[in-house]
């Protein structure tokens, strides 16, 4: 009794109320938070000199109602009296029980102001709310506010989560951290987190699927890429389907991105890419005022070209997408696709010489797909050319064509056999060394026999 009290600064014969307003004014120095410890054997203070009290009063009652009964003279009190009982309650308890803290409630309420405030209101919040000086109830309300935080989808700002995590003990998982990163990217339209800083793209994201204006941004150069590219990262990081973006949105976009995509929407942004560009071209024909003859002939050379470029340029993303896994390697049919591709060309021109553009369309993808190593390229292409021109066979296909395709298949071939020697993919073998021997070997070799030929 006495520890109880002397922990209180108390008297041992002080009141209930003295007692509950030495606990208030010990709390302002003893908090939970603070002194996790000192505040557990404050509170089991206060609950045992409360005991103490209440037991105190309960025999004094005793007592008097025993010695009420023992004594002659006095009446036997009316066991059915109400204000006998009333008598009886207020020596009991001076004040009603503490009411049971409805933990439901509780959760939700601070999930709504962990949503709304300010971090730092909502540490002052969290500070002095009275049901969170237990420490049972503390640990469980904290355990639930993070399990809603981390399944329900519920978004509090950064500072609000480093706040929940000091108050309440916990260090949230990095994953819980991550999914509330994108929802507040997805919440606030600022994506410069994801690596992309444009708006639109996660305003598009979160639009309802139209594909007017989807088939429309597709056509855009490099809009597609970004807008997949966010998708799988918000996706990855959040670990699921991202609350608040259109799950056909990301589905469509993440499509055009793939190489290896051919379906309808591939040629659809071909086809409506070519119309935005003849619609150019004919408008710059009725500025300069060409003939109607001519202009409809520039409009339909530039319909062709610009979806045949796109053609070549789908292809050279699809071959440079094989290229980079390895996985490719152990199927030469795959690995040596640009090798195909060229012996096709060289095919269509040798046996259909009247589709020219057919076989440049054949050969310039796999030519093309080796530009970062411009120099050794140019090497195979100069050192065929050289002995196409020297042989004495006039109906060869153009020596352009040779060129490129000599370049293609001496490029694929060389990088080909290095990354299997190595175990590497076909892309990481670019700039290797076989390759650049090779290439001046060819250079140099095929230059002496074009030369040994035209002048032997």
């Amino acid at each position: 009794m006495t520890d109880a009290f002397a922990l209180l600064g108390l008297p041992a014969d002080a009141d209930e109320r003295a007692i509950k307003r030495a606990y208030a004014r010990l709390l302002k120095t003893t908090r939970p938070d603070e002194d996790p410890a000192g505040f557990q054997h404050l509170h089991e203070a206060y609950q045992e000199a409360l005991s103490l009290i209440r037991g105190q009063v309960l025999e004094v009652a005793g007592a008097d109602a025993y010695s009420a009964e023992a004594s002659p003279d006095t009446p036997a009190p009316d066991t059915s009296s109400p204000a006998l009982h009333a008598g009886h309650s207020s020596a009991l308890a001076h004040e009603p029980p503490t009411p049971r803290i409805d933990e439901a409630t509780l959760r939700a309420e601070l999930i709504a102001r962990a949503e709304g405030d300010l971090p730092s209101a909502f540490r002052h919040y969290l500070e002095h709310h009275p049901a969170l000086y237990g420490l049972e109830v503390k640990r469980r309300i904290g355990q639930a506010i993070f399990e809603s935080i981390a399944y329900e989808e519920v978004q509090v700002r950064p500072g609000t989560l480093a706040v929940l995590a000091e108050f309440f003990g916990f260090t949230p998982p990095e994953w819980v951290e991550r999914r509330q990163q994108v929802l507040q990217a997805v919440s606030t339209e600022n994506t410069d987190a994801f690596d992309e800083d444009r708006p639109l793209t996660i305003r598009q994201l979160k639009r309802a699927f139209g594909w007017p204006l989807a088939l429309v941004l597709a056509c855009v150069p490099g809009f597609a890429f970004r807008a997949a590219r966010l998708s799988q990262r918000l996706t990855a990081d959040y670990g699921d389907d991202v609350p608040g973006l259109d799950g056909r949105q990301q589905v469509f976009f993440e499509r055009i991105a793939d190489p290896f995509y051919a379906g309808p929407w591939r040629w659809a942004t071909v086809l409506v890419t070519a119309a935005f560009a003849t619609l150019a071209i004919a408008s710059l024909c009725a500025v300069v005022g060409l003939a109607p003859e001519r202009q409809q002939r520039m409009m339909g050379l530039a319909f062709v070209a610009v979806a045949g470029m796109l053609c070549i340029w789908h292809a050279m993303r699809a071959l440079w997408a094989l290229r980079e896994r390895p996985a490719t390697l152990h199927s030469p049919w795959i690995a040596l696709m640009p090798v195909w591709l060229a012996v096709a060309g060289l095919w269509v021109a040798w046996w259909l010489p009247q589709l020219p553009a057919l076989a440049f369309a054949l050969v310039l993808p796999a030519a093309l797909l080796h530009f970062r190593q411009f120099f050794d390229a140019l090497r195979f292409a100069v050192g065929t050319s050289w002995l196409v021109r020297a042989l004495p066979m006039p109906d060869l296909p153009s020596p352009w064509l040779l060129a490129l395709a000599g370049a293609a298949i001496g490029m694929t071939a060389c990088d080909w056999a290095y990354a299997k020697r190595h175990r590497i993919s076909i892309a990481a073998a670019a700039g290797n060394r076989w390759t650049t021997i090779a290439s001046f070997t060819v250079f140099v070799g095929l230059g002496i026999a074009g030369l040994a030929i035209r002048y032997g």
